[in-house]
């Protein structure tokens, strides 16, 4: 049973839209996060605060799904949590962005990390302001940076790979090899502090998808698109209903955002029932006016 359909049959129960889900065989795990307006007693502005979101996949070529969010936890509470309603142990691969305190608090031993390339080339730059060099300095690094080849592929390249292009990847993943050892002798350690660390940590887990590909001959995400593509739904979603919200609040939002988003069909089976239920009920027309006061 996947997660789909338990969490149709506690949806349809009415029960916690997150429910032990160790019965699944999930292999990879991504996470994320993003900042929410809360708000506390009466309306108080509680200023910005965290949402953090996991999807879980049965493995490559399955699609991702949500199995938690959070709101103001830390990813070792999250670790917690999803150690308690999931398989942990089995979890293979770990997909992120690579922010702070990510990689300490949920890889396990014996998993392995795919950074997102994405962020993992745009992030560098704002590590580099951290070291004190503005965007015109920034240039001669970038333009480095972006010639290591694993930087070059995408999705679309990685799913046309066979086994004929065998040779051809293990020359690309030891050139990247080589361009990250590169960088970081470039990165004299007392001018670039942050960068030279970026590098090395960067360099250590960007590269799985390749390593993964020419051990298993197949593919595997290389970026966080698909929990940030779901993420911005969200987002519009809660903006749109109010600037500011409650923890309990945003919490009982969201499971009926995610079903909207991830389960269309759960939506208009809802939807259909209701109808049935009450068949006098039809919407005819929407009307919106206002008038000074």
């Amino acid at each position: 049973m996947t997660f789909s359909q338990t969490i149709d049959r506690e949806f349809a129960q009415e029960k916690c839209p997150w429910p032990d889900l160790k019965k699944i065989p999930y292999r990879f795990l991504m996470v994320d996060s993003t900042g929410v307006r809360l708000q506390g007693y009466k309306g108080a502005n509680l200023g910005q605060g965290e949402m953090r979101w996991a999807l879980a996949s049965l493995g490559e070529n399955e699609s991702f799904e949500p199995v938690g969010f959070w709101i103001d936890k830390g990813w070792k509470e999250i670790k917690k949590d999803l150690e308690d309603r999931l398989d942990y142990k089995r979890l293979e691969i770990l997909f992120s962005d690579g922010g702070p305190g990510i990689e300490e608090a949920l890889l396990e031993e014996g998993m392995l990390h795919q950074r997102c390339i994405l962020h993992g080339k745009r992030d560098f730059s704002y590590i580099l302001y951290a070291d004190g060099f503005k965007k015109a300095e920034q240039a001669p690094l970038r333009e480095k940076l972006e010639t290591i080849p694993v930087f070059h592929f995408n999705q679309a390249k990685l799913e046309q790979l066979g086994p004929e292009d065998l040779p051809r990847v293990k020359d690309l993943a030891e050139k990247t090899k080589q361009g990250f050892q590169e960088m970081v002798d470039l990165l004299d350690p007392e001018k670039y502090p942050r960068a030279r660390t970026y590098v090395e940590n960067l360099s250590r887990n960007i590269a799985t998808f390749l390593s993964w590909w020419l051990e298993r001959k197949s593919w595997i995400p290389l970026n966080t698109n698909v929990i940030e593509s779901a993420f911005s739904q969200v987002k519009n979603r809660i903006w749109r209903v109010g600037k500011r919200w409650s923890d309990k609040g945003l919490l009982n939002w969201l499971p009926v955002t995610m079903n909207k988003i991830f389960h269309p069909e759960m939506w208009k089976e809802l939807w259909s029932q209701y109808m049935s239920l009450n068949p006098e009920f039809q919407l005819i027309d929407v009307r919106v006016s206002w008038r000074w006061c």
